[in-house]
């Protein structure tokens, strides 16, 4: 036997309590448990703590840590994350299915499990351009991955509500090859909601409500209860683990690599829900066992002999501080990362030639500006006077830039107030969905100098001022890094310095940049095609 964990407690989750015991561990898998204490190779004593499978985040976009698989694992696996779930439709949006293969090798080398669901909706519109594509016949080889385990949130509603042929084909493939079909509802309800879930969805992530999350667990479905960086569960909706406790599970979905350092990962749940009063044995169903179950993966969520070693052990069941983490049956202080070569097309995905010119404001939309908002990702229209210059820093009104990079050429320009720069500029080759160069600053001569340290890293974050550029490497398809977490954490936190150094009062203003160009959420967005009308879903016409 090569570890002993003795004197602990542990969740039995048939019986659906806490046991005392003694656990025996040999090469990956739990060998025993006893009531008597055990030998072995190495002995620690658990003091009476607490004793979990790893815990499970259900929906998970990586790409949103800035951080390679193998370096996402490194950076939640302290908090006891040992398991997650990867819907990595930025990746694909870059390089299309060779950018998840190339992942799904990556994330072989890492120090937690990580599967994934097949992005579904890749690009989300035909609005934007996109360096990959995922089609029908790309979806369903995906689908056949030994480490796919489900269908990618299904964002396209009306597609879903007007039962698309092929989406719901995309919904059989799942279905014909045992994989689960992920939700991605918000604000639906009443008989959108049933017409929905209808088409053969099995789980929702986008919803904050107790009473919306009653709603669909009634119509038969799972729910994960998220907290991200932008995004929060009420406090109310955590009494649904206790009324239905086998139905519920535990997402981040997007967060930040310094929230994760600053707030934890899954543990973070834990941490809250206990606060709420939930009891135990719900919080660890919801967090450990649950997943695995619903996923269909064997052998993972219980502390059983045969299954595998994954463990965290927890210093009580109150506050849910992370003691010491066993990945595979060894500390995780032991398990290295060696991640793969990266390929050209990730390395050098930036198709930029020639000389960075910035594009003027179109006479038809010098009377309008987004109106971009800090902690929301929902913009607003803000009417100007049309005769005012591109840049008016004295009354927030700054040029927003998109530049195509995928070698088409389309570059374009607006108007944007609530950036707050007053003199300097900041750009991000991560730009959700589609991650062209997006940027925002106070003169055409500043912005193309940000734009230019994007293009000359091949992907990254700069902010250009009088003191010169500071840039964040994104060498990774030119959205996340392969740098440590703690490496990329300290180079992040400088950058957030610098741009509110300019005037900004955004809380992080490369976060808000970035989703400047998302064509799918309210009201206005920059795409490289141009000024795009959520609401009316069309580009932007005056008067209209």
């Amino acid at each position: 036997m090569d570890l002993a964990i003795n004197h602990i407690s542990y969740p039995d989750f048939r019986e659906n309590r806490l046991k005392t015991g003694n656990i025996g561990i040999s090469g990956e898998h739990i060998e025993t448990i006893s009531d008597l204490p055990l030998k072995a190779s190495v002995m620690l004593d658990g003091n009476g703590g607490l004793l979990a499978p790893g815990l499970m985040d259900c929906h998970v976009h990586i790409e949103s840590s800035l951080l390679t698989p193998a370096r996402f694992a490194e950076a939640v696996a302290k908090h006891g994350t040992l398991r997650v779930v990867a819907d990595c439709h930025e990746i694909a949006n870059v390089a299309g299915i060779d950018g998840l293969h190339w992942f799904m090798k990556d994330a072989e080398t890492a120090p937690i499990d990580i599967h994934f669901a097949v992005p579904s909706s890749v690009p989300a519109t035909p609005f934007s351009t996109s360096g990959g594509k995922l089609g029908l016949q790309d979806i369903t080889a995906l689908l056949g991955e030994a480490s796919v385990v489900s269908l990618g949130e299904l964002m396209n509603v009306p597609a879903v509500l007007k039962r698309d042929e092929i989406v719901i084909a995309m919904i059989e493939a799942a279905k014909e090859r045992g994989k689960r079909v992920n939700g991605h509802a918000p604000g639906l309800s009443g008989k959108r909601l049933r017409d929905y879930f209808a088409a053969g969805i099995e789980d929702d992530h986008e919803t904050s409500r107790y009473n919306e999350l009653k709603e669909r667990i009634l119509l038969g479905t799972h729910v994960f209860l998220r907290e991200g960086s932008a995004e929060h569960s009420e406090n109310d909706a955590y009494r649904i683990l206790d009324e239905y406790p086998e139905q519920v599970m535990f997402c981040t979905d997007d967060k930040a690599l310094n929230d994760i350092f600053a707030t934890g990962h899954i543990n973070f749940h834990l941490k809250k829900a206990a606060a709420l009063g939930v009891k135990t044995m719900n919080i660890l169903r919801a967090a450990c066992f649950n997943g695995p179950a619903y996923y269909k993966i064997a052998g993972a969520g219980e502390i059983r002999p045969g299954f595998r070693a994954d463990l965290v052990l927890f210093n009580n069941e109150k506050d849910f501080n992370v003691k010491q983490v066993i990945s595979n049956g060894r500390f995780l202080e032991n398990l290295t990362v060696t991640e793969p070569d990266l390929p050209p097309f990730l390395s050098r995905s930036i198709q930029i030639d020639g000389p960075v010119a910035i594009p003027e404001i179109p006479e038809h939309l010098r009377g309008i500006a987004i109106d971009a908002k800090d902690g929301s990702l929902i913009t607003g229209k803000l009417p100007v006077s049309p005769a005012l210059l591109d840049f008016v820093p004295e009354q927030d009104l700054l040029k927003l830039v998109v530049m195509e990079r995928y070698g088409h050429g389309n570059r374009v320009a607006c108007r944007i107030h609530g950036f707050g720069l007053k003199n300097g500029a900041i750009a991000s080759s991560l730009s959700h969905d589609c991650h062209n160069i997006v940027a925002v600053g106070s003169s055409d001569d500043v912005i193309r100098h940000a734009i230019e340290a994007v293009i000359a890293e091949n992907g990254g974050l700069s902010v250009a001022d009088r003191d010169g550029i500071y840039t964040v490497t994104l060498p990774v398809g030119g959205i996340v890094s392969n740098a440590t977490p703690t490496l990329l954490a300290k180079q992040l936190k400088e950058l957030t310095r610098r741009a509110r150094k300019l005037g900004s009062s955004l809380s992080n203003p490369h976060a808000t940049l970035s989703f400047m160009a998302l064509e799918v959420i309210p009201h206005l967005k920059l795409t490289d095609r141009g000024l795009f009308d959520v609401d009316s879903f069309r580009y932007f016409v005056p008067g209209c």
